[in-house]
């Protein structure tokens, strides 16, 4: 069964008081990392059923693990460009080549 069939929608409630009615886990990650960078955010069943609150743009609790796994390769990305942790750990092949050339210039002065 796909997620979006057993959540159709989701609720999210953000410490600014603001609302927002979730159909995807795309959208959860996306509420979860705009909303999170000024408090915690809490998201609900329809029903009125906790599902999942956050310490920021962190999950700290969620009712459904197989769904946090799928959330994950969603949230994680998104946290890192906001964190800084996207620069640090990928590969810096975005560098222009006259960047990298560069920076293997300061580099080789740096050794001496």
């Amino acid at each position: 069964m796909k997620f979006e069939e057993k959540y159709p929608v989701l609720i999210g409630h953000a410490d600014d008081g603001s609302t927002a009615r979730l159909h995807s886990i795309k959208e959860v990650a996306a509420y979860i990392c705009n909303k999170g960078l000024y408090g915690d955010v809490r998201i609900f069943q329809e029903n009125g059923t906790p599902f999942l609150d956050t310490f920021g743009i962190y999950i700290n609790r969620i009712s459904d693990m197989q769904y946090r796994e799928e959330l994950l390769k969603q949230l994680i990305p998104m946290q890192q460009e906001l964190d800084g942790t996207a620069e640090s750990l990928g590969d810096k092949s975005s560098e222009s080549s006259p960047q990298k050339e560069q920076n293997k210039k300061k580099n080789k002065e740096y050794e001496r």
